[in-house]
Formats: structure tokens, C-alpha cells, sequence
């Protein structure tokens, strides 16, 4: 563990937010950037649960104590996260999306992993996943355009979720750190180059799925949105770049990028003194 990341007291956020199914294109209207973020939260419930499993698998592994209180934290702020985005996803199939289908396709994907993964493999893998969660908070903590215009409860979901990410985003990385004896180089380098390439087969395929749900997907324009906001200017995954990069570098923490004061701002936001957050 790193200074920063010593430093860190996890504490979970028990908010709750209302989705409205009449909200259909909560992003400003916007059905290709509505759907782009829709296509994430599908992701979490299921991906979240195997986060939590993953690191308490080796818990009792753990004798720092000041780790194994953050692990008790990230426990319990990814549990909120799921039941929140259990709420959102149930919306989206109220709103004549195919939530529940690609729900039971990543269920059905963790599901394998748990059986042929060993621990410390799937811990690997959530430390993949876990940077890819950091990296896209501090994106939109940092720039209000990705979510200018959106309805104001999603826009504050996502931003809660954004923080809570930032806070945790080295717990997962110090447990597989500890259990490994810090001989986790290869593991995390090859679980990162596998995780990007799923999770993004999954990203594109719920982005399709959706996309056909509202009968759009025959449409190069819709598509050529979906292209520019992921990787255009300043896109998404465009600006993930570097970061995602910085993973492999043999001293890579997750805190050599020091985003508390964005998380402090964000948090201000999120619990209604109406400032902007960034």
C-alpha cells in the first residue's frame, strides 16, 4: 500500500435514487449517449457481485489491518451499487430494453469464471476491471460534458457511483498485492489484456442489443455517434488511453494518480449543496 492509498477510510453511501421509467432518453434526449451508459449499467450488478466475492475469497489472507477494514468498506459500498443498478436495470426493461437478457449473458460469463479461475486469477481480474472503473470516474468527475444535459437523478447516480469508485480503486490492487507477496506482474498484465477484451465485447454488445430494442441499429448515423463519443473528441475510451497504459508499468499504483479533491467536490454535488462538481 502506498501513502495515499494507507490513507483512505471507506465508508458506504446509502443512497437511494429514483429512476423513472417515463425518463427513456435521460441524456438530454440523446437515445445514442442514453443507451451508451445504459449498456454499463447493465454490467454492474452482476459484475459488481463478483468484485465483492472476489476479494473476500482471500480476505483471511489478509493480516494488515488497515486493508482488511478498507475491504470491509469496498464490501459494503459495491453491495449499495448493486442494489442501485438492480433498480436502474429494472427501468430499462420497463422501457422495452433487453436488461434481464444481457443481465443472464454476464451472469452466465461470471459464472464460468468463478468455476475455472482460481483466486488469485479472479482477483486479477477484478483489478482489471476495478482500473477500468477508476479511469472512466475520473473522466467524468473531471469533465461535466459527459453527463451535461442528462436528467438530474441519473446524472447524480452515475457521479455517486463515479466517487465511491475513485475512494476504493486501490483495495482490490493491495489485497492482490498482499496475497501474491507482491508477485502479481504477469497475473495482472494478462487478466488486464483478457478483461479489456470481454468487457468491451460486452460494452458493444448491450450498446447493439439496445440499439435494436429501439429500432436503430440499421442506422450508420446512430452508429457514427456511438463511434465519436467512445472514441472521437474527446472520447471516451480515447481518453482512457494512456491510463489504461500506465496499468503495466511494473511500479503501477493506482493512486499515482491522485484524484481525492475531484471525489470531495463530486461528493459536495451529489448530496445537494448545488455546486458544480468540477
Amino acid at each position: 500500500m502506498n501513502a495515499i492509498s494507507k490513507s483512505m477510510v471507506l465508508e458506504p453511501r446509502n443512497e437511494h435514487f429514483h429512476f423513472k421509467t417515463a425518463e427513456r432518453d435521460w441524456h438530454g434526449g440523446d437515445p445514442v449517449k442514453t443507451i451508451i451508459f445504459n449498456a454499463f449499467s447493465i454490467m454492474f450488478p452482476e459484475g459488481e457481485k463478483f468484485f465483492i466475492d472476489s476479494v473476500r475469497n482471500v480476505r483471511n489472507e489478509i493480516d494488515d489491518p488497515v486493508l482488511k477494514k478498507q475491504i470491509k468498506g469496498f464490501i459494503g459500498q459495491e453491495a449499495v451499487h448493486t442494489r442501485e443498478h438492480i433498480e436502474y436495470n429494472k427501468q430499462l426493461d420497463l422501457q422495452g430494453y433487453s436488461a434481464t437478457k444481457l443481465d443472464a449473458g454476464i451472469r452466465k460469463r461470471m459464472a464460468w469464471v468463478r468455476r475455472n479461475l482460481n483466486k488469485n486469477r479472479q482477483l486479477a481480474t477484478t483489478c482489471a476491471l476495478e482500473h477500468f472503473t477508476a479511469m472512466m470516474s475520473d473522466l467524468m468527475m473531471s469533465d461535466p460534458s459527459y453527463l451535461e444535459g442528462a436528467d438530474s437523478n441519473y446524472q447524480k447516480v452515475w457521479l455517486w457511483h463515479a466517487m465511491e469508485e475513485a475512494e476504493h480503486k486501490g483495495v482490490a490492487f493491495d489485497t492482490l498485492k498482499a496475497v501474491t507477496k507482491n508477485k502479481d506482474y504477469f497475473l495482472r498484465c494478462r487478466s488486464m489484456l483478457i478483461s479489456t477484451v470481454l468487457f468491451n465485447y460486452f460494452i458493444l454488445n448491450h450498446i447493439a442489443v439496445m440499439l435494436k430494442d429501439r429500432g436503430l441499429s440499421r442506422s450508420p448515423k446512430i452508429w457514427w455517434q456511438v463511434v465519436k463519443f467512445l472514441f472521437g473528441k474527446p472520447g471516451l475510451y480515447r481518453r482512457m488511453a494512456l491510463p489504461w497504459l500506465s496499468y503495466f508499468k511494473p511500479s503501477f499504483h493506482p493512486w499515482d494518480h491522485d484524484n481525492r479533491s475531484k471525489v470531495v467536490k463530486t461528493e459536495k454535488y451529489v448530496l445537494g449543496d448545488g455546486q458544480a462538481y468540477a
